[in-house]
C-alpha cells in the first residue's frame, strides 16, 4: 500500500508538471537537476504520504522511480530537497494545464490528489488481468506434458489406460483430495458420553455415519459424472476445455464414484452384520436395489477398460448405456424405499436425470434440425472414401460431426461416428480437388520424399471464406464404415456440429502451424483459409497416397508446406526452426495418430519453457479416437 501511494504521488506530479513537454530536462553529471519539479514532488509526498512510511522506503523509491528512468538519478536526495524548501508553497498547480512548466515549488490540492489516485487505481487494476494472462502464458508449457513420460494420447503399456496431462492431473488430484477430506472429517458421535438409541456403541455409530457419508458423496458425484461425458456439456460452452479433456475427467470421476459406492456397500455389510440385522435387511427392497446399483457400477468400470473399448467398442457402448440406466434406477429405488424422499437424497438423482435427458434431447434436436440428407460417396482409394453432403453451412475450423448411416446399420440405428468436417466449397474452389491429373500423383511412383519446400514468403493473403456443403474423408474400419461404397444418394443423419478444440486463441497468433498425419489432415483443412500466415507439415504413409491426391488442389495452394510420403516428419527440427524465426506467438494445431500428437505435445512444451519471454505458444491437439 505504501509503494502504491508513492507511485500515485509521482504520477500526479508527472501529470501536472510535464516538464519535458516544453523543453529539455536539466540533467547534469550528478543527475536530474530540475529543483522545482523535485521540490514539488517532495512536498506532495511530505503532505500526502502516511506517517507510517519509513524514511528508507521513501529514499529508495526516490532514487529508483522519481525520474521515470532508472538510468537518471535525482541530483539531490528526498531529504535534501525537502530541507532546501525554505518557504512552504502556497500556490497550487493547475492540473488541467498539461503544458505547464514549473518554475517554483507548487502545491497539489487534496481534490487533485484524490482524482489522480482514483484514476490511476482503476488504470492499474485494469492492467492486472493482462499481467495475469502473461503469467498463464508462462505456466502452460509446464501443464501441457503428460504425467507419465510422453504418454497421453498413446495408451500406457499393456493398455491399462491413458495418462492425464499435468494440468489434468492437478485437477484430478484436487478433486480426489477434496473427496477424501469430505469423507474423513466432521464426524461427531453421541457415544461414549451419551447413549444413542439406534446403535449400541461408538463403533456402530461411527460406522453408520461413515456409511451414509460415502453414499451421499457418491450421489453428489453422479451429476458431474454424467455431465462430463455428455456431448452437449454446458461447461464446453463456458470454458475452453476440449471434449477429450472432459472425457479424461469423466473416467476419473467414475473411479471415485465406484470407490465410494463400494465403500458404502462394504460399510453397510459390516455395520448390519455387527448389529445383527443383516439377515432381515437382505430381504428388503432398498437393500436389493442398492446391490443392483453397485453391481451395475462395477460392470460399467470393468467394461470400460481401454482393451475392451478397442477390441469390442459396441459391447462397451451398449453395456455402458444399459448399466448406467440400471445404476440410476437402482439408486432411485434404494433411497425411495429406504427413506421415501425424507432427506432429499433424490435431488442428486433429479440433477443426474436432467443432465442425461438434456444431452439426449439436444442430440435428437440436432438430428431433426438437419433432417435426412443424401450424400454422395466416392472411393478415393481402397480404404478411404469421400462423402459429400450438400446444403450444410456449418463446416468451420475445430468442429466435428457425428454421422449415422441408417442404410448400412438398420439393426443398430444408434451407431454413429465422429468425423472432421471440411467445407465442400474449399475443395471445389481449388483445382484438382478430385485428385485428377495432380502433380502429387508422381509421388506414388518414387521413393519417399519431401515435396514443396518452404517458401521464404511467410505473409499470405487471407481468402474469402464461405461455406456451402460438407465433405468428410472416412477411413474404412472394422465397424459400419467398412460397408461404405460408391453411392450417389446414400441417406445419412447428422448430429452436430460439435467443437473439438477452441479456435479463437490459435487464430489470433502470429504464426499458425498445422501438423497432420494420415487422414488427420482433414481436421486441418478448414484452417488453411482462416489465417494469413500458415505452414502445413503433413506426413502420410505411402499406402495413403490417394488422400494426398484427393486434396492436391488445396495442398498446392498452400505456400508453405512440408509434405512427406512414406516417412516420418522431423518434428523436433521443424518446430525448433519456427521458434527461432522470431515470432512472438506461435499456434500449433496437430491432428493425427496418437504417437504424433504426443511427440508434438512434448516438443512444444519443451520449447515453451526454453523460449519463455521470447515466444509464446498455443497448442491444440485433436488425436484420433482413444
Amino acid at each position: 500500500m505504501t509503494m502504491d501511494v508513492l507511485a500515485f504521488v509521482v504520477g500526479l506530479l508527472g501529470l501536472v508538471s510535464r516538464v519535458a513537454a516544453t523543453g529539455p530536462v536539466p540533467v547534469t553529471r550528478s543527475g536530474l537537476a530540475d529543483f522545482p519539479y523535485l521540490s514539488s514532488i517532495a512536498w506532495c509526498m511530505h503532505e500526502f504520504c502516511p506517517s507510517s512510511v519509513r524514511a528508507s522506503t521513501i529514499e529508495e523509491f526516490w532514487e529508483t522511480e522519481i525520474t521515470g528512468d532508472v538510468s537518471i538519478l535525482p541530483q539531490w536526495s528526498y531529504g535534501e530537497v525537502l530541507a532546501n524548501i525554505s518557504t512552504p508553497p502556497t500556490m497550487a498547480a493547475n492540473s488541467s494545464d498539461m503544458m505547464m512548466v514549473l518554475n517554483m515549488t507548487m502545491l497539489t490540492t487534496e481534490a487533485n490528489f484524490q482524482a489522480t489516485w482514483i484514476t490511476l487505481y482503476y488504470f492499474f487494476r485494469e492492467t492486472y488481468p493482462r499481467s495475469m494472462y502473461g503469467l498463464v502464458q508462462r505456466i502452460r508449457p509446464y501443464i501441457w506434458p503428460s504425467t507419465v513420460g510422453s504418454y497421453h494420447d498413446r495408451p500406457l503399456p499393456y493398455l491399462i489406460g491413458n495418462a492425464p496431462t499435468v494440468g489434468q492431473g492437478f485437477y484430478i488430484a484436487v478433486v480426489t483430495i477434496l473427496n477424501i477430506i469430505f469423507l474423513c472429517i466432521g464426524y461427531k458421535t453421541a457415544w461414549p458420553r451419551q447413549e444413542n438409541q439406534w446403535y449400541k456403541n461408538r463403533y456402530q455409530e461411527l460406522m453408520a455415519y461413515w456409511m451414509w457419508r460415502t453414499g451421499v458423496l457418491a450421489f453428489c458425484n453422479m451429476p458431474v459424472l454424467f455431465l462430463f461425458s455428455s456431448r452437449n456439456n454446458i461447461l464446453l460452452w463456458l470454458t475452453n476445455w476440449s471434449h477429450s479433456t472432459y472425457m479424461v475427467l469423466h473416467r476419473w470421476i467414475a473411479r471415485l464414484f465406484l470407490l465410494q459406492t463400494l465403500l458404502h456397500s462394504i460399510l453397510a455389510l459390516v455395520l448390519y452384520t455387527n448389529t445383527g440385522s443383516y439377515s432381515t435387511s437382505l430381504k428388503t427392497g432398498w437393500w436389493i436395489w442398492g446391490c443392483v446399483a453397485t453391481v451395475a457400477a462395477v460392470i460399467i468400470v470393468l467394461t470400460s477398460f481401454l482393451f475392451i473399448r478397442q477390441q469390442a467398442y459396441e459391447l462397451f457402448l451398449v453395456t455402458h448405456v444399459i448399466m448406467a440406466v440400471i445404476v440410476v434406477v437402482g439408486c432411485w429405488y434404494h433411497v425411495y424405499i429406504g427413506y421415501e424422499n425424507t432427506f432429499g437424497y433424490e435431488t442428486w438423482l433429479y440433477a443426474t436425470i436432467a443432465v442425461w435427458f438434456f444431452d439426449r434431447l439436444v442430440r435428437i434436436g440436432r438430428i431433426i434440425d438437419t433432417g435426412i440428407r443424401h450424400a454422395k460417396v466416392t472411393e478415393v482409394g481402397s480404404t478411404i472414401v469421400r462423402i459429400d453432403i450438400p446444403r450444410i453451412r456449418w463446416a468451420e475450423p475445430g468442429r466435428c460431426v457425428y454421422v449415422y448411416f441408417p442404410s448400412l446399420s438398420p439393426f443398430k440405428p444408434w451407431e454413429n461416428h465422429p468425423f472432421s468436417t471440411i467445407p465442400t466449397e474449399l475443395l471445389s474452389r481449388h483445382k484438382d480437388s478430385d485428385g485428377s491429373a495432380s502433380s502429387f500423383k508422381d509421388l506414388e511412383k518414387s521413393d519417399p520424399v519431401t515435396v514443396a519446400p518452404v517458401s521464404s514468403d511467410t505473409a499470405i493473403d487471407s481468402k474469402t471464406y464461405t461455406n456451402s456443403g460438407l465433405t468428410l474423408f472416412v477411413r474404412k474400419s472394422t465397424g459400419t464404415t467398412r460397408y461404405l461404397r460408391e453411392d450417389k444418394r446414400m441417406p445419412v443423419l447428422l448430429e452436430g456440429p460439435y467443437p473439438t478444440n477452441p479456435t479463437k486463441a490459435v487464430l489470433r497468433s502470429d504464426r499458425l502451424l498445422l501438423i497432420g498425419g494420415g487422414i488427420g489432415v482433414t481436421g486441418l483443412m478448414p484452417f488453411v483459409d482462416r489465417h494469413p500466415n500458415i505452414k502445413l507439415m503433413y506426413g502420410v504413409k505411402a499406402a495413403d497416397q490417394c488422400l494426398v491426391d484427393a486434396l492436391s488442389g488445396v495442398l498446392e495452394d498452400i505456400r508453405e508446406k512440408e509434405i512427406v510420403v512414406g516417412q516420418r516428419l522431423g518434428l523436433d527440427a521443424m518446430l525448433r526452426a519456427e521458434a527461432e524465426m522470431g515470432w512472438s506467438k506461435i499456434a500449433v494445431i496437430v491432428c493425427g495418430p496418437a504417437s504424433m500428437c504426443d511427440d508434438v505435445r512434448s516438443i512444444v512444451s519443451k520449447l515453451g519453457r526454453e523460449k519463455a519471454g521470447e515466444c509464446s505458444f498455443e497448442l491444440e491437439i485433436d488425436a484420433f479416437s482413444r
